[in-house]
């Protein structure tokens, strides 16, 4: 019953904010390729932030106040850059930073253990903690904001993430008060389906928004589950922060600013290796890179899942990540230049 209601609330926010976006030109993607015809438009609403900002408020009940308050300044941050109010790279990353850091005081939110010996000392200072956390949460929005180039592979990734969440939940391995990854679940499932047929794109707003809450909510279950690996944590968010980690070094060795676009993330070099390939795949390759992404991790978070309190075994398999990702990569960036 809260699913089918949930989808209910959920397909008349769509209806009313796709149709009050477009005849206000309000939130319209200017980004225009071929796969767009499948729905008969010249453009796409980006109003998966919005959606989602609503379903959470509507279901108050299961958040933080504080989380959903910070959450609307998130959500407010992506709109000004969604509508090219705050086109400046560095604007945009100083404001994040400011509103991380105010939340993570107010609600005295923060990382508190690493569980290695040599950065005990370190991570005994509070203001340390609050910083990194901060390090961390921003990493993973503008990785997450990196990754939402293709169709589903953002709301795809987190809602596997919470998925096996939710499996642990259920078979009691970790402890949550309430139904809060459910409630995400039903929303982000829904946000997919439009994303993955083309029917919404999340835009700047949905990808800070969406990685924002998420990533609190899993900062929030480790310091509630000691038992838990800090590492397990940092495995189910590993693929939108090394996208991050890495973009950064590219530039760095290419001279270029850290914090300017590029198109040269994995999974675009995936995409230009399929329509290489074959051009038939042209209306597809978008979903299809998506899926391929996201089923990898369906392996590697499968295998995880039964070594939750094991620190060294989920480092073994971030490194284990990390090589494939980059094997990967070079491999797709030699054949693309040839």
């Amino acid at each position: 019953m809260l699913f089918l209601k949930s989808y209910i609330f959920l397909f008349i926010s769509y209806l009313i904010l796709f149709f009050l976006t477009k005849k206000l030109n309000f939130l319209q993607s200017k980004h225009f390729s071929k796969h767009q015809k499948l729905i008969g438009s010249e453009s796409v609403p980006q109003i998966g932030g919005l959606i989602f900002f609503i379903f959470i408020v509507i279901n108050f009940s299961y958040f933080n106040y504080y989380l959903i308050l910070f959450s609307f300044f998130i959500l407010a941050l992506g709109i000004f850059s969604d509508l090219n109010y705050l086109a400046s790279p560095n604007k945009r990353l100083l404001l994040q930073c400011l509103i991380i850091l105010i939340f993570l005081y107010f609600f005295d939110y923060r990382i508190n253990d690493l569980r290695i010996h040599q950065f005990e000392h370190i991570f005994s200072s509070v203001y340390f903690k609050y910083i990194f956390t901060a390090f961390c949460i921003l990493i993973l929005i503008n990785g997450s904001n990196f990754i939402d180039g293709s169709n589903g592979l953002s709301l795809g990734y987190f809602f596997l993430v919470l998925l096996i969440v939710q499996i642990l939940k259920i078979d009691n391995s970790i402890f949550i008060e309430n139904n809060i990854i459910l409630i995400c679940l039903i929303g982000i499932s829904f946000l997919f389906i439009l994303n993955f047929f083309n029917y919404l794109y999340l835009g700047d707003s949905g990808a800070y928004l969406l990685s924002f809450v998420i990533g609190n909510i899993l900062i929030y279950l480790h310091n509630n589950n000691s038992n838990i690996s800090p590492y397990f944590i940092a495995l189910l968010l590993w693929y939108p922060a090394f996208e991050n980690f890495f973009s950064i070094i590219r530039k760095k060795l290419n001279k270029i600013s850290p914090i300017d676009p590029d198109t040269n993330h994995l999974h675009q070099l995936i995409f230009k290796f399929l329509l290489k390939k074959n051009k038939a795949l042209n209306n597809y390759s978008n979903q299809i890179t998506s899926l391929i992404i996201i089923l990898y991790n369906v392996v590697i978070f499968g295998v995880s899942i039964n070594f939750i309190t094991k620190t060294n075994f989920m480092i073994l398999l971030i490194i284990f990540n990390v090589l494939i990702y980059l094997v990967v990569y070079f491999y797709l960036l030699k054949k693309l230049i040839k």
